[in-house]
């Protein structure tokens, strides 16, 4: 992935970069470092965003230079009564330490104070007067004023908005080209005489007599067609909001919010929201012709003889997991047998709940719909959904695309798709009728509809 570091102040969010791309490795739950190693790379983080300070000059006096000189600021005070006047920023500097030698006898005390909170009301009120007058900065035409941020955490709070889903399930190929062919053996076809569908296209096997002929068949094979397709999307920044960005933060968190979106839009798709027209097709998505649908006990409702229905109609594998929606969870908590006893996978209330059922992982996720509409519970193996990836996600950015308005351009594209690789649910046997006996497919909802 090209990530992008536009600024005004290049060198600074390189260094910031570096140093955003070692805390990553770090907070990454799946690797595994000594304490050596991890006392190392903090020290590294904090050597980079030194480096970054310095090439930035992110300090008071240089964002001021930036924002036209010193020249007449103002402070005015919270009523708008009071206003004293500062020659430049050196007696500026002036009257703040006399606020703060006036109200703390040392060092030390200043430090405490900021750190733990002030001790008695004139610290208070010295801190108080010392942030406006560190803060508030004006000098227009207008009289207005201005919040001048000389100081930010070196870090942009965020939320992480990625979701779980097929996407982080599935068997997973690369594919070079815009699409890929993926052979598979024809198991779900029965005749009169051959009625054993997940075993009749590979061979006729019975009983034959000695010297006898040996009944023919050869195996059948079909192609699932995995087709790739283009997910993009383009952000906007004002030049100004990129200088103004004192932590160097903003292009990475910016590429993680978006980029994240775009894996969740793909997300979305193959697991459910793709119809398969002009678009993957989504494993719980009523178009894809291997999902099975369990009919609820109640409306509205997710109970144990639900989850006991979907269990039992399930191709089971090492890679099955439970996936339900936000707004199942109280009722998965509270999931009662017969006689009212709860069940017994959540051992008290003080501790953090065994996230299994049956056996198998509970996904929460917010790519299925809420409680009482199909799909709000599902169970799922993900061996038998082919996604691709024929293009991880890459950022580019651009100055040229909207110059004369002093915006800067992030273009995100990313290439992918998926399928199910069975196109029908599975049986080993086939009644008379040539109906499916006890069929179960890797692909099990439960359905929006009550059993009456």
């Amino acid at each position: 992935m090209k990530a992008p570091l536009v600024s005004k102040n290049r060198a600074a969010n390189e260094f910031r970069e570096q140093a955003h791309k070692l805390r990553s490795e770090l907070m990454d739950p799946t690797a595994s470092f000594t304490a050596e190693e991890v006392e190392k790379r903090t020290a590294d983080i904090r050597a980079l965003e030194m480096r970054a300070q310095s090439a930035a000059e992110f300090t008071a006096d240089a964002e001021v230079a930036r924002q036209g000189g010193d020249e007449g600021l103002v402070r005015m005070d919270v009523s708008g009564a009071d206003r004293t006047e500062f020659a430049g920023m050196k007696d500026a500097s002036e009257k703040v330490r006399s606020v703060l030698v006036k109200a703390f006898p040392s060092i030390g005390s200043y430090v405490r104070a900021v750190a733990k909170g002030p001790a008695n009301a004139k610290e208070a009120e010295a801190l108080r007067t010392v942030d406006m007058m560190t803060r508030t900065i004006t000098g227009s035409t207008n009289g207005g004023e201005f919040l001048l941020p000389l100081s930010q955490v070196p870090e942009i709070f965020s939320v992480s908005n990625a979701q779980p889903g097929l996407f982080q399930y599935a068997r997973r190929y690369n594919v070079p080209g815009r699409s890929l062919r993926i052979p598979y053996l024809l198991q779900d076809e029965g005749t009169s005489t051959l009625n054993r569908p997940m075993a009749g296209k590979i061979a006729n096997v019975t009983i034959v007599g000695e010297g006898a002929t040996k009944p023919e068949r050869d195996p059948n094979f079909g192609q699932r067609l995995l087709t790739m397709y283009k997910y993009a999307a383009v952000t906007e920044f004002g030049d100004e909001l990129l200088g103004d960005d004192f932590t160097g933060e903003l292009p990475a968190e910016v590429t993680a919010a978006v980029g994240g979106q775009v894996i969740n839009k793909i997300n979305e798709d193959i697991t459910i929201d793709g119809t398969g027209s002009s678009q993957p097709l989504g494993a719980f998505n009523t178009n894809n012709s291997a999902l099975l649908k369990v009919v609820r006990q109640t409306a509205n409702e997710f109970k144990a003889r639900d989850a006991f229905q979907m269990y039992e109609r399930h191709t089971h594998g090492p890679n099955s997991v439970w996936m339900i929606s936000r707004r199942v969870l109280a009722q998965l908590f509270a999931m009662q047998t017969t006689n009212n006893t709860m069940v017994t996978w959540i051992p008290n209330l003080r501790d953090k709940p065994q996230m299994t059922l049956l056996g198998l992982p509970v996904i929460v996720t917010d790519l299925l719909p809420t409680l009482g509409t199909e799909g709000d519970v599902a169970l799922v193996n993900g061996d038998f959904y082919a996604m691709g990836l024929r293009q991880a996600l890459t950022v580019e950015s651009s100055i040229h695309y909207k110059f004369v308005n002093d915006i800067t351009t992030y273009r995100f594209v990313a290439r992918a798709g998926g399928i199910p690789l069975p196109t029908s649910t599975y049986a080993y046997a086939i009644d008379s009728s040539g109906n499916k006996v006890d069929e179960h497919s890797p692909f099990v909802v439960l359905d929006n509809t009550a059993s009456a």
